[in-house]
């Protein structure tokens, strides 16, 4: 299913990066079937690298070489220079699913401008479902259908992970769940903006993501699709972002330092296409 706007290059774009993450899924699942020969090492307490993580960000960037070859190419585990227009490729998202046999996990990558995605694709092997879209570009999806977006689903995800105060999360989470959501984790940020995008999911935030290569591709897809998806990168390089709908979603979300590490950075970078429906998020920094 191809909707929005689209121009001829964009629908050609949309084609083959859906193409190589189909190569890439195929290659995924099958380390995902083997996860007990997966070698493992812990980056640091409680996240994992493998190397069907090195292998697939290898394999990503062979393809995104020849198809965009006047691109830079940028990826979570071996860096690159995230120059000019680059993409930002994230080749397991949920790594710590992936290794537990479960199959909320995805590779994830975005094609980037100005440290902005304007093009983003997500493959969610294991469950059977891909995207691939931008603003302006059009938004493609195969497996199942969007949903609209308009209307609010009963859940909201919330990201975890250590750079972000537990005690300042859970505050966060009753004030969501006393609006009548039901909190979801996925354990994966891709995962959970894909959902979004596909309309499953009201919203989705996570402050202090460990780099932009976690939302970029679903902050490309939910702006595809018509839905606000709003990021800051703090100075340390970990990144805050939200996305969703506006009546239900905390218009002050603040971030306190937590061992020094969530330091005062950018402002929020907004969306393109900006709904009135959807949350207005401050433009300040933190």
């Amino acid at each position: 299913m191809l909707t929005g706007p689209q121009s001829t290059a964009g629908r050609k774009d949309i084609d083959t990066v859906l193409a190589i993450l189909d190569a890439a899924g195929k290659q995924a699942l099958g380390m995902f079937h083997q996860i007990d020969k997966r070698r493992i090492r812990e980056k640091s307490p409680g996240d994992f690298v493998s190397d069907a993580d090195r292998a697939l960000e290898i394999a990503l960037c062979e393809r995104l070489r020849l198809a965009f070859p006047g691109d830079g190419l940028c990826g979570e585990e071996f860096g690159g220079r995230p120059v000019g227009t680059y993409w930002m490729i994230d080749p397991i998202d949920g790594t710590s699913n992936f290794l537990s046999g479960l199959p909320l996990w995805c590779i994830s990558i975005a094609r980037m401008t100005n440290d902005v995605p304007h093009l983003g694709a997500i493959n969610a092997p294991a469950l059977g479902l891909s995207a691939a879209g931008g603003p302006g570009i059009g938004f493609k999806v195969r497996g199942t259908t969007a949903l609209p977006c308009e209307r609010s689903r009963p859940c909201f995800g919330v990201g975890r992970n250590a750079n972000w105060s537990g005690t300042e999360r859970a505050l966060l989470e009753s004030r969501i769940e006393s609006r009548g959501f039901n909190i979801v984790s996925l354990g994966s940020c891709a995962v959970s903006l894909l959902f979004v995008a596909l309309g499953r999911l009201s919203g989705y935030l996570e402050i202090g993501c460990d780099g932009i290569w976690d939302p970029a591709g679903g902050i490309a897809l939910c702006r595809a699709n018509g839905i606000r998806a709003d990021f800051r990168i703090a100075r340390d390089s970990t990144v805050d972002v939200k996305a969703g709908l506006s009546a239900e979603f905390p218009d002050d979300v603040r971030t306190s330092p937590v061992q020094g590490k969530h330091s005062a950075g950018k402002p929020w970078k907004m969306s393109a296409r900006l709904d009135t429906q959807r949350f207005d998020s401050e433009d300040s920094t933190y």
